[in-house]
């Protein structure tokens, strides 16, 4: 109970402080570029902390599989709610610049600044001891349990099927859509985080997974970052020429056997 306590103290003083910069930015800057940039930023340092503390916590604490998915689950719907439309992903982007975002790339550099800031923020605010766990942070294992090949494989397949449905999110109601992402990516990870541990984030690979033993920056590389962006790929062919095609081919039979 200390230990969680402990981690749920370190979640609360990460979002805070990030609010509170998430405020100062909104208060000083214009609506804008620069300020969705700091958007991007802010709310990366928040997810790249909290789930560095996720990690910590489930692979050194040994939880029970249902809290830590009750955890994941409530972690993503307290992101979607303080991000302010921020991506925090290059896969995200990627998608946004395929659709005809020309600022995507900047957005990519300002996440990757937020996933480079929570390498160095985490380590100071475990040596403060809220949990006994933090002395244990300094040592993490690979979570990339099978082939390198294998593992692109599924992260590819974790991007592909989280992308597949946030296309369909604008037809949720807005209260809801929080609870939506949250179910879509806490089921992703009950499904792949024993075999890459469901990353499909290549900023959130490069803040966790890439401070971890067991396997080589190529090899996290080509899991991590190209897995996922494939992904991507796949899931916007899939849905601005695949299905489409296939909905009006359907349509097309319909009338013809009513005729």
């Amino acid at each position: 109970m200390e230990t969680l306590l402990g981690s749920v103290e370190m979640f609360g003083c990460i979002v805070l402080m990030c609010e509170l910069f998430r405020w100062i930015s909104r208060k000083t800057m214009p609506a804008g570029l620069g300020l969705d940039l700091a958007m991007e930023v802010v709310s990366t340092l928040q997810l790249c902390c909290c789930t560095r503390e996720m990690a910590l916590l489930g692979t050194k604490a040994g939880l029970p599989l249902w809290m830590s998915l009750t955890l994941t689950y409530l972690l993503t719907v307290l992101h979607c709610l303080t991000s302010r439309n921020a991506t925090c992903n290059p896969c995200g982007s990627l998608d946004q610049w395929l659709r005809g975002l020309v600022h995507a790339p900047v957005r990519v550099l300002a996440q990757f600044v937020g996933a480079g800031l929570s390498r160095i923020l985490v380590p100071h605010l475990w040596s403060l001891g809220l949990s006994p766990l933090h002395k244990l942070g300094g040592n993490c294992e690979s979570p990339l349990h099978i082939t390198p090949l294998s593992g692109a494989s599924v992260e590819m397949a974790c991007a592909l099927s989280l992308f597949l449905i946030l296309h369909y999110l604008p037809q949720v109601s807005a209260p809801l859509r929080p609870h939506v992402v949250a179910a879509t990516i806490t089921a992703i990870v009950y499904a792949g985080a024993p075999l890459t541990g469901a990353v499909f984030n290549p900023t959130l690979a490069f803040a966790v997974v890439f401070l971890c033993h067991g396997n080589t920056y190529p090899q996290y590389i080509f899991v991590y970052w190209i897995g996922p962006l494939v992904g991507t790929v796949i899931s916007f062919l899939l849905l601005e020429y695949f299905l489409p095609k296939f909905k009006l081919t359907k349509g097309s039979q319909e009338r013809v056997k009513k005729d």
